[in-house]
């Protein structure tokens, strides 16, 4: 978990600051960021 915050982009950085204050559980935050990723693959659909 070193260097955590250096390997990633500001946007996920404040994603991830934001899940560990909310009351986010990590099955919440799984889904969450496979959303995010799938969505980021088929922007064509227009979410």
């Amino acid at each position: 978990m070193k260097d955590f915050d250096g390997n990633l982009p500001d946007e996920w950085l404040e994603l991830v600051t934001l899940a560990m204050k909310a009351d986010v559980t990590k099955e919440q935050f799984k889904k969450f960021l496979q959303e995010k990723s799938n969505s980021n693959k088929s922007s064509d659909c227009g979410g």
